[in-house]
């Protein structure tokens, strides 16, 4: 199993360690109270560790060997950076912002 996953999703382990530690950061956000906003939340968490370790771990130097950590870190940030980028735009008066570029205030 593991030479499967290997040779098929070759960065299997850094997902694994943003799995565990998008599911570790769960607790933490009170937002999450649904099934599908806890889902999204560990999803995106683990397509973060999944992508964004390995750039992590060459542009800071860190072996190959120790990135499982940055995974485990992109893991439970990654859900929560995306979490607070949606409730940014959430917030955000985007209309007002249009009208006020393009004149609509007059």
């Amino acid at each position: 199993m593991y030479d499967f996953l290997h040779k098929h999703f070759p960065g299997f382990e850094w997902a694994a360690a943003a799995l565990v530690g998008a599911l570790v950061a769960v607790p933490f956000h009170d937002e999450l109270k649904t099934r599908r906003g806890f889902a999204v939340f560990v999803l995106t968490g683990v397509a973060c560790g999944y992508f964004l370790t390995g750039m992590a771990a060459r542009y800071f130097h860190i072996e190959p060997e120790s990135a499982g950590g940055v995974g485990f870190l992109l893991g439970a940030f990654g859900g929560s950076m995306l979490s607070a980028i949606q409730r940014a735009i959430r917030d955000a008066d985007l209309w007002s912002l249009v009208k006020a570029r393009f004149g609509g205030d007059k």
